[in-house]
């Protein structure tokens, strides 16, 4: 029996550890690139690319099929006419009961202008999946990122309003004591318990907040659901560790690496290959084929046997198709695909230009948020001591039941303040990370 209770801990203890995980942020993100979905679908979409080239590749190639056919005639055709000139007309039965034939044809491509850039196209297909992986990667990171921010948040709130509600509770449960031997006014116990009721609600607000915040962060994940999260970093550490990360701001910002600029460039390519598509549609298409055909033919069943006569036949030819005119149709699509291509080229350079102008501005406001999260730290001592001051000055008879609860919520607003300076200044770090995604690989 004791055997068993202890087999049945060290199971239940095992399940236990299974059903929850520690991340901190980093191994979440670790954790993101190899689950999340968005990530696989882009790994889907490489390959995908990959079977594009092969598709486009294989029509320049030998093209073979091969046909057969086996016929029985049931009723034969015939000529009736008079074939002596005697008046009697005579019927001439064309065919025979039984035939067979078989062919083989085999095609090559010669030149075609669409089937050189349909190569260079996939070519570049593909590397649009391979930057569209760099994206996603750095996106999910960003995103899962943001998602531990909120959730560490929400967390560190919601201890934090515990503390309160408990350090409320022994205030109004004193203070009501206190009213029922005269020391303090009725209306002061419920000031104190109406702070108490503030906070409570306040708390049940943010724990509901919390799980929302964790259930997007697994979501971001790819993490189960269903499955408890446990997150092992500290909201001020992972700030701290974000002002020393110093060389984010510091290393020198080349746009023309950033994913965004990449994947734009990318397309831009794709519209210079159409232009040349268009051009290229011009010159004349050339092919060759081969034919090889057999027909038997029998008045048996069997078309194999000696009643049977096969007759063989086979050609090769090739074919040439130049266009000639199309009343400007094609002069028409050329001039388009060269707008198109402007079109993408300006996008491109507004996209390098406006990417210059967010590094600078997130440069700044990651160095503004880091500061404004000090800044708001020392408030968050300096409201606490307010605090503990004005309750020994009200224990004293020196402060007012109002004066309390404006420096109990003076407390609570510069937490409020500190925590969401370190949201903004980490998320600022994150839309830096993203940024400087191809410069940090360097």
């Amino acid at each position: 029996m004791r055997k068993t209770v202890m087999l049945f801990s060290i199971l239940c203890c095992a399940f236990t550890g299974q059903a929850q995980e520690k991340f901190t942020l980093a191994s979440a993100q670790e954790y993101a690139l190899d689950h999340a979905y968005g990530v696989q679908i882009a790994e889907l979409e490489i390959q995908r690319a990959r079977q594009i080239y092969l598709q486009n590749l294989a029509i320049g190639l030998p093209q073979a099929s091969a046909s057969g056919q086996y016929i029985y005639n049931v009723e034969l055709g015939a000529l009736v006419t008079d074939f002596d000139g005697n008046g009697v007309l005579e019927e001439l039965v064309f065919g025979t009961d039984y035939q067979a034939q078989g062919g083989l044809v085999v095609n090559q491509l010669i030149f075609d202008g669409s089937y050189v850039v349909a190569l260079m196209a996939a070519k570049v297909l593909k590397e649009s999946a391979e930057i569209g992986m760099d994206q996603s990667k750095a996106s999910l990171k960003r995103e899962v990122a943001k998602a531990y921010h909120l959730a560490l948040l929400s967390e560190e709130s919601v201890e934090v309003l515990k503390a309160n509600k408990g350090y409320l509770a022994d205030l109004a449960e004193e203070m009501k004591k206190m009213n029922e031997v005269g020391m303090v006014s009725k209306a002061d116990a419920d000031q104190m318990m109406l702070n108490y009721n503030n906070v409570e609600n306040a708390l049940r607000y943010t724990e509901g907040q919390a799980n929302v915040a964790k259930m997007l962060l697994k979501l971001q994940m790819g993490y189960p659901v269903q499955q408890e999260l446990l997150l092992a970093d500290k909201m001020e550490d992972l700030v701290v560790n974000a002002a020393a990360a110093s060389t984010l701001t510091t290393v020198g910002f080349d746009p023309t690496k950033s994913v965004d600029y990449l994947g734009m460039a990318n397309q831009v390519e794709g519209a210079k290959l159409q232009v040349l598509n268009k051009q290229l549609a011009y010159l004349p298409s050339i092919g060759v084929s081969y034919q090889n055909n057999i027909q038997y033919m029998s008045s048996e069943s069997n078309i194999f046997g000696d009643a049977a006569v096969d007759i063989p036949s086979s050609l090769v030819a090739g074919s040439v198709s130049v266009p000639l005119f199309s009343s400007g149709n094609g002069r028409a699509q050329v001039q388009e695909a060269k707008i198109q291509r402007e079109q993408a080229m300006i996008g491109l350079q507004q996209l390098e230009e406006g990417l210059i102008m967010q590094h600078g501005a997130l440069v700044n406001e990651f160095h503004q948020g880091i500061a404004n999260f000090l800044a708001q730290k020392e408030n968050v001592a300096l409201a606490k001591r307010i605090r503990d001051q004005r309750r020994k000055e009200y224990d004293e008879g020196l402060a007012s039941s109002m004066e309390l609860t404006q420096t109990e919520t003076q407390y609570q607003e510069a937490l409020q303040a500190m925590f969401m300076a370190a949201q903004n200044a980490l998320d600022k770090k994150s839309e830096l990370e993203y940024l400087m995604t191809k410069q940090q690989k360097q």
